[in-house]
């Protein structure tokens, strides 16, 4: 599915009480130049630059784990006083969605609409929680921006109506994609270090408790554990390892590679063994 390709997954369903998102930016404010992610390279890629004198007004991105009218992820918009970049996930409160339709150059429509969420970090607008706490003036700039930037580029935006965080929030539900947990992971950790002496248990309880927090459950392999065995300057090295596997939506390459030199460091390892491959349900 298209929502796979972006990074961050979502998959939980928003209420009234919880309408707290992520919002992984592109185009931070004040910027000239349009910057989108390219799942090909797995960056922040620029895409176009604005004409003169345009700029967005505060920082555009998406919502990962869902799909929108127009097949990407919902576009969100988020207003702070905050200095982000390309990239920036930012924790956000909904307080509404502006509707739109936009028509293409080849004259095909198609919903378009924006969620307009505040970061909760942000202190200026701590207070906001619709859009009648925001400053006047605020939404018909948003609307005059989108109408003029999709012009600019052939395209027309037509607004539709201002929903409040409620009819917003609905609307992120019914764009969330559930991924299916269709790839193996599994880590193989030595129990003892090159002297022969076992690692503390904090080092695998941080581990359990990172990966359970992160993916909902794993599975670990620690009563009978398995043995390595390598070449090391012509002798045989056997070690003990214990393996822990999670199930989860996709490789996400980049948090692997994180967690994998953070181990490396832990369990002062020249390499820790992490594999991922596609399972099938039968």
């Amino acid at each position: 599915m298209l929502s796979c390709k972006y990074p961050g997954q979502r998959t939980k369903k928003l209420n009234n009480l919880d309408n707290n998102i992520t919002v992984i930016i592109e185009t931070p404010k004040g910027s000239g130049q349009k910057f989108d992610y390219d799942p090909e390279l797995d960056r922040m890629k620029l895409n176009k630059v604005l004409p003169a004198g345009l700029i967005f007004p505060f920082d555009f991105g998406y919502i990962p784990g869902t799909i929108g009218g127009d097949g990407d992820p919902v576009d969100a918009l988020v207003i702070s006083e905050l200095a982000t970049f390309p990239g920036c996930a930012l924790d956000c409160r909904v307080i509404g969605a502006l509707k739109a339709r936009q028509r293409e150059r080849d004259g095909a429509t198609m919903r378009n609409d924006r969620i307009i969420a505040i970061p909760v970090v942000s202190v200026q607008y701590a207070a906001v929680n619709t859009f009648n706490d925001l400053p006047p003036g605020i939404l018909e700039q948003l609307t005059r921006f989108f109408i003029n930037y999709n012009e600019q580029a052939g395209k027309k935006f037509s607004p539709l109506k201002n929903v409040p965080a409620r009819e917003a929030i609905s609307l992120i539900n019914t764009a969330t994609v559930k991924q299916p947990k269709d790839t193996l992971i599994q880590l193989f950790i030595p129990t003892r270090d090159a002297s022969g002496k076992p690692f503390p248990e904090s080092h695998f309880s941080r581990l359990r408790t990172e990966l359970k927090d992160r993916f909902g459950g794993l599975t670990i392999y620690a009563r009978t554990p398995a043995k390595g065995l390598w070449k090391d300057q012509g002798n045989t090295v056997e070690d003990e390892l214990v393996i822990y596997e999670v199930m989860t939506a996709g490789a996400e390459p980049a948090y692997w590679s994180r967690l994998k030199t953070k181990l490396e460091k832990r369990f002062a390892q020249q390499e820790i063994l992490i594999l991922a491959g596609k399972v099938q349900q039968l």
